[in-house]
């Protein structure tokens, strides 16, 4: 069973090479399709030994104009290598990384079963790298990602928010697999911002998602959920793909100076990110303290 991962991308270099390190040692190869990158996407393909074939389109167009062209071509691609299977993924996604060890197995149970296309649950990770939505329209839904090739392959029509599978599988026997799928672009409220305006730009009446995009900044019943150690995903650093917060200006202590001098806050030790809310307590300076009340006894 030939397995390969295709994705199609412009101007991924903050996410993409979390992408390839996560999905690189579970598949055979990766077709990729670069639609005009100007950043450092191409170099981070050429870097990667499973990428097995780059296509591109050139043509210059509005984010998702060509979507369900690209997606013919790289399934056509992936075809003429010999996939048996394929996975699809955008970089800005990680699937859960037990999933991935146990991917071949799971589908070729799947196969015995006669399922042709198996789903997987996305889920936005929120305003963390560990915890997830679960309410409302952001939360968890089945999206089919993985499906085997057919004899043939048709292109679907030009619209948007399309499955990634060809028509011929429209009828196929489905699979639902409990694994995760994680999207790392909800995690920032900039980035979600930027997903809304973008989509609201191409897509302004809402033809091709009647429901619309708000639901990408609507914070209304915000519920989320801890991704469970078993759960997990690989990914490389933070510092990898998003550039660090700002160091908060050390100004406005409203100490006097004599408690500034008896009490040290040690400005180098900082709580993570993801650990919660937790007050930043560094104690106290006790050496300077045991030298003051030793010099008031002499």
């Amino acid at each position: 069973m030939k397995i390969i991962c295709i994705t199609q991308l412009r101007n991924e270099e903050r996410f993409l090479s979390g992408f390839l390190c996560h999905i690189a040692p579970h598949v055979d190869g990766i077709v990729a399709l670069d639609e005009g990158s100007t950043d450092a996407t191409p170099d981070l393909l050429r870097a990667e030994p499973k990428v097995v074939s780059v296509l591109h389109e050139r043509r210059p167009a509005p984010p998702h104009a060509h979507e369900s062209q690209n997606r013919h071509r790289l399934i056509l691609e992936a075809a003429r290598l010999g996939a048996d299977w394929v996975i699809c993924g955008d970089a800005d996604e990680r699937y859960e990384e037990r999933f991935l060890r146990r991917l071949r197995p799971v589908l070729e149970r799947r196969e015995a079963r006669g399922q042709q296309i198996l789903a997987v649950s996305i889920v936005n990770l929120w305003n963390s790298r560990s915890e997830y939505r679960i309410d409302g329209t952001c939360g968890p839904r089945w999206t089919p990602r993985l499906f085997r090739i057919p004899r043939t392959v048709t292109r679907r029509p030009d619209r948007m928010h399309q499955p990634w599978f060809p028509p011929e599988l429209d009828g196929a026997p489905r699979g639902f697999v409990p694994a995760f799928l994680y999207h790392l672009k909800m995690i920032e409220r900039r980035d979600r911002e930027a997903r809304h305006a973008k989509f609201t730009a191409v897509d302004p009446d809402g033809e091709h998602q009647p429901v619309g995009y708000n639901h990408l900044i609507d914070e209304s019943g915000l519920t989320v959920r801890r991704v469970l150690p078993f759960k997990s995903y690989v990914d490389l650093p933070r510092e990898a793909w998003t550039p660090p917060p700002e160091r908060p200006a050390l100004t406005g202590c409203l100490a006097d100076p004599a408690f500034v001098e008896r009490f040290r806050i040690d400005t180098a030790r900082r709580a993570p990110e993801d650990a919660g809310a937790w007050p930043h307590f560094y104690g106290l300076d006790f050496e300077t303290l045991f030298a003051e009340r030793r010099a008031a006894t002499r």
